[in-house]
């Protein structure tokens, strides 16, 4: 596949200031949008992250979401978070002036650019009244600026390095998710995805906090299962599947939680 792949013909409707491209991009898709399409703006009024925490939505970066419909069965759907964090870390390595071997992702979808965080992703989902599946995949990408009052460390693509225009950076991360989504088939190619995340992530065999709704657990990152859930090993050997939770690595929390996987 890799040889034989070109960069598919991107739909996007690009925007000024708006209040949230996920929420016009799920109304595009219940006004019966096909998808894939991109909707990006200059900056948002509205941004927000998982648990609707605020998300700092200034120009200068690029903040996109794009639509997908039926992407995968249900039972595939919660990989998502994985395979978009491997797709954007793959479009992120690649731009000229960052160092590839700095760009990491922290479970399930932060993008880290030594050690700080550079990205945040929302997932959302919803059941249209035509029984398909709609999903919306967010992104907020520090290329120019980052927040200044963030309780965890924040790194920009371009105080990395990075000296590309912000269609560019576009171009370079929605033909990287096409490409990823494709590689992972709707759940099938799920494997490699999984060895994908794996290769490139931070925290494995470390030790970790996890907040949970009603309770905090510490542990040993052990592995991510086949269907890319965190697995905790316990102080007594004990395994303990995570499927969503605040994650915390113990004595660097520099980066900040790892957000909860979005089903």
């Amino acid at each position: 596949m890799d040889g034989a792949y070109r960069p598919p013909a991107i739909r996007r409707l690009a925007l000024g200031a708006v209040g949230s491209t996920n929420s016009i991009a799920m109304e595009a898709a219940r006004s019966g949008d096909p998808g894939p399409l991109w909707v990006t703006a200059e900056r948002q009024t509205e941004g927000r992250g998982r648990r609707g925490r605020a998300w700092v939505s200034e120009s200068g970066n690029l903040y996109a979401s794009l639509i997908l419909i039926d992407p995968a069965p249900l039972e595939a759907i919660g990989q998502l978070p994985l395979v978009i964090a491997v797709g954007l870390r793959r479009a992120l390595a690649s731009l000229p002036g960052l160092d590839p071997n700095l760009v990491q992702i922290k479970w399930p979808n932060d993008i880290l650019i030594d050690g700080a965080k550079c990205v945040g992703i929302l997932i959302e989902s919803e059941r249209l009244p035509t029984q398909r599946q709609a999903v919306v995949v967010g992104m907020g990408i520090n290329v120019a600026t980052a927040p200044g009052d963030a309780p965890y460390g924040v790194a920009t693509l371009e105080g990395a390095g990075m000296r590309l225009p912000l269609d560019a950076v576009f171009d370079a991360v929605a033909a990287s998710i096409d490409r990823t989504l494709r590689q992972w088939d709707g759940g099938a190619g799920f494997a490699f995805i999984r060895q994908a995340w794996l290769d490139a992530c931070v925290g494995l065999g470390r030790p970790i906090r996890v907040n949970l709704p009603d309770r905090s657990i510490e542990g040993v990152f052990d592995s991510l299962d086949a269907q890319g859930h965190l697995i905790l090993r316990h102080p007594s050997g004990k395994l303990e599947q995570i499927s969503s939770g605040d994650v915390f690595l113990i004595g660097d929390d520099s980066a900040g939680a790892i957000c909860d996987k979005a089903h």
